[in-house]
């Protein structure tokens, strides 16, 4: 009696000890890793809401999803990230304009330099009829979705001399993304000579000179410490960029249905996150830039619009059906 009295106990006590277990294999004891590339450097708003992402998913799913960051292009920069994502290799990333360049560019004006005159007309064209079509041609052609935005803040020039006018660019090798053929346009309207190198070599390219100028929020232009290799930042505002939080349809549709939709939900809180964040910003940045010593210099944009403006007409005519009209309603404040 005694000995079976102490097996029952004993029989509790291991019970009671493997039930934690038992419980973490019913969710699947292996929490899903959902592994988040960035090609940015730490430091910024951007950076800022992915943690935050990461801290909420992982507290509100309870431990069930891990979220990995590699930061500042450990895993490549955006065309690497792109591939990844079609691929199922990395579940979630940033792009800039990148994401819909190279799956649905005759859709975005919004990337195109001096079109678009703020970030509010970029949001307003997102929240129409064009957004919902763009957001299916990713999915359609690059296997990814686009979840959230928030915004990266608004693009400007920055060189190792002081530029004015589009006259002061004539010959100047600058450094654009080879993802986008319309910014190069514009620029090499201004006289430019546009020179393609992915983003983490920036740094080094105006470093050795292989580039002279280049064109970032500023931010990033901040983070990336470029003010150690230009002297000037022009606030052109040519372009008001976004931060696109896409993620893998491959990962995504893998999800047990719950934790998708924790994902989506998550993934819209932290970029609206982000958003504020990167608003109340902007005018840091500049102090900061300043205070590192790099002269901060208001310009009128006027000139360089109307030197643009050839190159945007050009453009204007591979623009899809719709989209012209489109542009001219969200600045018109329809």
């Amino acid at each position: 009696m005694k000995w079976t009295k102490w097996s029952k106990v004993a029989g509790l006590f291991l019970f009671f000890a493997v039930l934690p277990f038992l419980a973490g294999s019913a969710h699947g004891q292996k929490p899903i890793e959902l592994a988040f590339a960035l090609h940015t450097a730490p430091g910024g708003p951007d950076h800022a809401a992915v943690h935050k992402f990461k801290e909420w998913i992982e507290s509100r799913s309870k431990g069930r999803i891990k979220v990995p960051i590699f930061p500042g292009g450990q895993l490549g920069g955006e065309r690497e990230n792109l591939e990844q994502l079609k691929q199922g290799e990395v579940a979630l990333t940033q792009f800039g304009e990148t994401v819909v360049l190279v799956h649905a560019p005759e859709y975005s004006p919004f990337a195109v330099p001096f079109v678009l005159p703020n970030v509010d007309t970029v949001y307003k064209y997102w929240d129409g009829k064009m957004g919902t079509q763009i957001k299916n041609i990713v999915v359609a052609k690059g296997k990814v979705h686009v979840l959230g935005m928030q915004r990266r803040g608004s693009r400007m020039l920055t060189a190792k001399k002081e530029v004015k006018t589009p006259d002061d660019l004539k010959g100047v090798k600058m450094r654009l993304p080879d993802t986008a053929p319309d910014w190069i346009a514009v620029w090499k309207e201004m006289g430019v000579i546009p020179t393609a190198v992915a983003w983490p070599e920036v740094f080094g390219a105006l470093q050795t000179g292989v580039v002279e100028a280049q064109e970032n929020p500023l931010y990033l232009i901040y983070t990336t410490k470029l003010y150690e290799v230009q002297s000037h930042v022009m606030l052109t505002a040519h372009l008001h960029s976004l931060f696109y939080w896409t993620m893998s349809d491959k990962i995504l549709t893998s999800l047990p249905g719950d934790l998708k939709e924790l994902v989506v939900k998550t993934v819209d809180e932290a970029a609206r996150y982000g958003d504020k964040m990167a608003q109340e910003q902007e005018e840091d940045f500049k102090k900061k830039l300043a205070d590192a010593g790099m002269k901060v210099m208001k310009v009128d944009t006027k000139p360089f619009v109307a030197k643009a403006q050839p190159a945007i007409e050009r453009i204007r005519q591979k623009w899809a059906p719709g989209v012209y009209e489109e542009v001219n309603r969200v600045i018109a404040g329809k």
